[in-house]
């Protein structure tokens, strides 16, 4: 078996602790925000983190530290004229 990482490895064991719940409720279409597996898993930190680091590492949000605020590299504000 292949070595994880240590990042995965948490989220592996953040998702065995999971209590029993449901992915797609009973007599409703399938939506990922309803899910409440999804729910359950995004309130883990490891999986917080996880996510998180994936994010910032590909480059899709940059941090202005003359303000201490993160944002998508293609954010444009709708108060430009400011």
């Amino acid at each position: 078996m292949a070595k994880r990482s240590k990042a995965k490895q948490d989220i592996v064991d953040a998702a065995r602790r999971m209590p029993p719940l449901y992915h797609k409720l009973p007599d409703e279409d399938f939506e990922y925000k309803k899910a409440r597996t999804l729910w359950w898993l995004v309130k883990q930190n490891a999986i917080l983190k996880y996510i998180w680091d994936i994010i910032k590492q590909s480059g899709a949000v940059k941090y202005d530290p003359s303000v201490g605020k993160w944002q998508g590299v293609d954010f444009e504000s709708e108060d430009d004229d400011d």
